[in-house]
């Protein structure tokens, strides 16, 4: 209560205040109501006034007057966009806690891990406002930390009493506002900024036939740029964090008689086969749900992501959408009843060494105009040579004279010349 008095009136100009302090603090200090009117009757035609202000300034004091103040710092983060920063002053009144009103003194704030709309993280604000501050961190959780302190301020109970050394009244001396607070706080939570994902896809049948089941491949990554998040987004979880769950929707477009052309889009109209859906929460790897072709002609595969499938609390308002191009090479299916031609492919010889055996993957070509070598040599035969080029070259003589003593013509220049036909033996 002195404290409260001298700090609000002791420093006041004008006499009628001036009393009405005096007589106040001799009131709270003690003296009886006679005695006070009887003090303020000194103040002659003014003897009212003062004895009416100095009660006003009692209750006053008995609401205004108190011990001390202290700070709260508040680091709010958005789910996507600005979070803020407020600094809430609580004097602790005589007569109770009171939160100050907005704007009521300024605090000066620095930030760690986010910056003011102007970029710098250290700046003056007014006491209950919220000011937007933006995380600067780029990983897929951030920590913002702010520090407050302010002082100046007119609360607490100090005061300077001057004592005399002989028997008369102390004096009270008016003390400048010299109250001060400090805070500091943090919090951690998803960062805001919005993630970009990217769809690379690959059909998993180029070819096929009818009825056969074709998916699509996926393959996950995110973009990175000005402003956005070079990693996959997270979302809050019990007490840490958990990848943001999207949905892949993927249409399987056919059939299309001609060939497909890319386009920016599928063509109106243009006939599909099913749509499937895939979860998505991190990059990397993924397939679809299969679809059946069901006839001839060419299909293909596009994909999207709508983020508005994502639940906003769920991180759905930094997801960015996603929608593939119609027609790309690598998601093209052609679907044919026909039976699939597979070319030959030819194995060059291996020369082999006198005397090395058939594991050195040696082709023999035997030129015959009739004879089923794969069925008269045998592997038995094979093995019984022991496998090696010069065995092989020995049965096949051994096979043109048992022809021979047989009465027949060898079966490799018979005179009457058949279908040449080619047998590769791979030893």
């Amino acid at each position: 209560m002195f404290a409260y008095i001298a700090r609000t009136w002791a420093g006041a100009g004008d006499r009628l205040t001036a009393a009405s302090g005096q007589l106040a603090t001799w009131i709270y200090a003690g003296m009886s109501d006679a005695d006070a009117r009887g003090h303020a009757a000194r103040a002659g035609a003014d003897a009212d006034a003062v004895y009416e202000r100095a009660g006003r300034m009692l209750a006053e004091a008995r609401v205004q007057a108190s011990t001390g103040v202290h700070a709260a710092a508040i680091v709010e983060l958005a789910e996507s966009g600005p979070g803020r920063v407020r600094v809430e002053l609580t004097v602790d009144r005589v007569s109770g806690p009171e939160v100050l009103p907005p704007g009521a003194h300024p605090v000066a704030v620095t930030l760690t891990g986010a910056a003011f709309d102007d970029g710098t993280t250290q700046r003056s604000v007014p006491s209950g406002t919220d000011i937007p501050i933006t995380p600067t961190g780029t990983a897929a959780s951030t920590t913002v930390s702010a520090a407050a302190t302010t002082d100046g301020l007119p609360y607490g109970n100090r005061l300077t009493v001057a004592l005399p050394t002989v028997d008369a009244q102390a004096v009270l001396i008016a003390q400048p506002s010299s109250a001060s607070a400090q805070a500091q706080t943090e919090a951690t939570g998803p960062s805001p900024l919005p993630f970009q994902p990217r769809v690379e896809t690959q059909t998993t049948a180029a070819q096929a036939h009818p009825g056969a089941e074709v998916a699509d491949r996926l393959t996950v990554t995110v973009e990175e740029g000005d402003g956005l998040l070079p990693s996959w987004g997270v979302r809050a979880a019990g007490d840490g964090f958990e990848p943001v769950e999207a949905v892949v929707e993927s249409t399987l477009y056919g059939p299309f008689s001609d060939a497909i052309a890319e386009a920016e889009k599928p063509p109106v109209g243009a006939p599909t086969v099913c749509t499937v859906e895939t979860a998505i929460h991190d990059t990397g790897e993924y397939v679809t749900p299969p679809c059946t072709v069901p006839a001839d002609g060419y299909y293909v595969w596009t994909d999207r992501i709508d983020p508005s499938r994502v639940a906003v609390a769920d991180g759905g308002g930094r997801l960015r959408p996603w929608v593939s191009r119609f027609g790309v090479a690598t998601e093209i299916t052609r679907v044919s009843s026909a039976p699939v031609a597979v070319a030959p492919v030819p194995v060059a010889p291996v020369p082999v060494a006198p005397g090395s055996t058939a594991s050195l993957a040696t082709t023999v070509v035997l030129a015959d105009t009739g004879a089923d070598v794969g069925r008269d040599i045998g592997p038995a035969a094979l093995s019984s040579l022991g496998a090696t080029a010069t065995g092989v070259a020995m049965l096949v003589m051994s096979h043109m004279r048992r022809d021979r003593r047989k009465g027949r013509a060898p079966r490799f220049g018979r005179a009457r010349p058949r279908r040449a036909r080619s047998t590769w033996i791979s030893l």
